[in-house]
């Protein structure tokens, strides 16, 4: 653990440099004085990447999510401590209240940006409005989770499918008083109050940010109500913040925060052996014993995580036959005993366990290369090949798929050798496509110029936005939206592709989630997610349904109070040393 000390009159003197009162809003002399003295204490956390988007409204990426949520809050957010994660009031003073279409929310009176502005329902009104306007104006990344599908006109007479136009599902939000908001909504919505605890529904200060465009990683300024202020972004080094003295709850007891970038995991994990790091979030599984050995490194396991791993298929290249021999031909087990080291569950479903509607009784496809022949055969491919016969089944290329990971990544790397094996069992030679980090993210999401079609199979995971089982299924399948769906699944073709009716709403993954996203009743809502889950699961096999992992924290042995949680979010609010000398300087 590292101590920094901190000059005492510097600090005096900003404090007595304040102005007492600025426009819009803005009181510089802030009440409470703070809880705690700045003692120096630090905290290391390694991290593997730094923010790729510093703005909450970008956030797509857990490096992102991660420094965001020590610096900013929302409304809503979960308690981490629960194991079933129960949303809970942030700057909301209590649970808001429905009337038809509307929902008001009072707010808390006692707090205040880091720059010394007051939160009250003009500041949230103004973020509300920020995010209307950054998605309107295609500058929100994340916007398209706050939009809905109206449905309109048919535009292709074969499949039946209609155009559909993304409207947002905020209306407007108004000022009841000082302290209270009110959110006019477009459409009944299911999953409201958790996507209010997305981050790009979080509180930034109306002050410090602009308004008509989000903040520049590299340059700009994140300003929250958070128990940490944010002070700066090194890239590829490190990420800083120190304790904001006038917390609305006690001061944090880590007076400094760091988050030490090191992209290669091996090097990370030794950072922890060495001390040069506190914390470590995403051990690797060929680590852990070392870690249980060493007697100055605490590791915790703390459930079942809620982040999905699967190999995906890109549908455009791939059709569900193929799919579904490449889900049979794979070893579900070697990946999880042997890769994984036993640290990972077998995913059943696209909705992990623990997310609201997940079902995971449905036949998922297990490991049985007699199955897998059997069905290359029914598409005419080694029809006069015995099944087997192991030498002439891998003695032959009946088709040809890259695959796309970025080196350095030991997990995925160790999948080629693994799909090599299990693909070529079956007649399907494995292209070695391995680029960079920057490469591979950037193409599977359609970024900087280059494609997902060029990926026509690749591992990837998916961290939740937000605890409900929507979060799932409309980002990643959706045929509307680009943002995630990497297998550019369609829910229309594969209706037809399977033989089934795509214009019957219980045939077609599309047209379930549109109506799941919208539907108030549980009942019918978790019947439709049932549907969902059996389609993809059992028939359209867009996924070969890897694993979800167990959830391993390991840290400095005087180290405690972090909440180890199933969505993997690190928050060092709660955070201290249990050294008392620390805390009697």
């Amino acid at each position: 653990m590292d101590l920094e000390k901190k000059d005492w009159a510097i600090i005096i003197l900003a404090i007595l440099a304040v102005a007492s009162i600025a426009g819009n809003g803005v009181l510089l002399i802030l009440p409470n004085a703070p809880t705690a003295p700045d003692l120096g204490i630090v905290l290391v956390f390694g991290t593997s990447d730094g923010p790729a988007d510093l703005d909450p409204m970008d956030a797509w990426d857990s490096a992102s999510a991660d420094v965001q949520d020590q610096v900013c809050e929302g409304l809503f957010g979960y308690d981490l401590t629960d194991p079933n994660l129960k949303i809970i009031p942030k700057l909301a003073a209590d649970y808001g209240v429905w009337s038809s279409n509307n929902y008001t929310v009072e707010l808390r009176q006692d707090v205040w940006f880091h720059d010394g502005t007051k939160f009250d329902a003009t500041a949230a009104k103004w973020n509300f409005d920020r995010l209307a306007y950054l998605m309107e104006h295609g500058l929100a990344k994340a916007g398209e989770l706050f939009e809905y599908y109206v449905r309109t006109d048919v535009i292709n007479i074969t499949t039946g499918e209609t155009a559909a136009i993304m409207a947002p599902i905020i209306n407007r939000t108004e000022v009841v008083d000082d302290y209270t908001l009110k959110f006019v909504l477009n459409t009944p919505y299911g999953a409201f109050e958790p996507l209010l605890c997305f981050n790009a529904a979080y509180m930034v200060s109306p002050t410090s940010t602009p308004f008509d465009d989000v903040l520049d990683t590299a340059s700009g300024d994140l300003v929250g109500t958070g128990p940490f202020v944010y002070d700066g972004y090194e890239a590829g080094v490190e990420i800083r913040f120190h304790a904001w003295d006038y917390y609305y709850k006690p001061r944090a007891k880590i007076d400094t925060l760091i988050f030490s970038v090191i992209n290669d995991a091996q090097i990370r994990n030794n950072a922890l052996l060495s001390g040069d790091i506190d914390f470590l979030d995403d051990p690797t599984p060929a680590m852990l014993s070392t870690f249980d050995a060493e007697p100055d490194i605490i590791r915790e396991q703390v459930g079942i995580s809620l982040s999905v791993q699967y190999l995906g298929m890109v549908n455009y290249w791939i059709n569900s036959t193929f799919r579904k021999v490449i889900s049979y031909a794979f070893n579900y087990s070697f990946l999880i005993h042997e890769l994984m080291q036993d640290q990972a569950v077998r995913l059943k479903s696209n909705i992990p366990n623990g997310i609201t509607y997940a079902n995971d009784s449905f036949n998922a496809a297990t490991y049985n290369v007699t199955k897998a022949r059997q069905i290359m055969q029914s598409m005419g491919f080694g029809a006069s090949l015995s099944l087997t016969d192991d030498a002439a089944w891998e003695a032959s290329t009946f088709a040809t798929f890259n695959y796309t990971y970025n080196i350095g990544n030991p997990i995925r790397e160790n999948l080629l050798i693994l799909l090599r094996a299990n693909l070529g069992a079956v007649g399907i030679e494995v292209e070695d496509a391995g680029t960079t980090w920057a490469q591979y993210i950037l193409s599977t999401y359609d970024l900087a110029g280059l494609y997902r079609e060029m990926n026509q199979i690749f591992w990837l995971g998916w961290i939740p936005d937000y605890n409900d089982p929507s979060n799932y299924v409309n980002p990643e399948f959706t045929n509307r939206s680009t943002a995630s769906n990497g297998v550019i699944y369609n829910g229309y073709l594969s209706a037809i592709e399977a033989g089934r009716d795509p214009f019957d709403i219980n045939d077609n993954v599309q047209l379930l989630m549109e109506a799941a996203i919208l539907n108030t009743d549980p009942v019918s809502r978790e019947a439709q997610y049932d549907r969902i889950q059996q389609l993809l699961v059992e028939e359209d096999m867009p996924w070969v349904f890897g694993y979800t992992g167990k959830n391993n924290d390991c840290y400095n042995k005087d180290l405690a109070g972090h909440p180890g949680n199933a969505m993997q979010k690190v928050y060092f609010y709660p955070c201290y040393w249990k050294l008392p000398e620390l805390y009697s300087q």
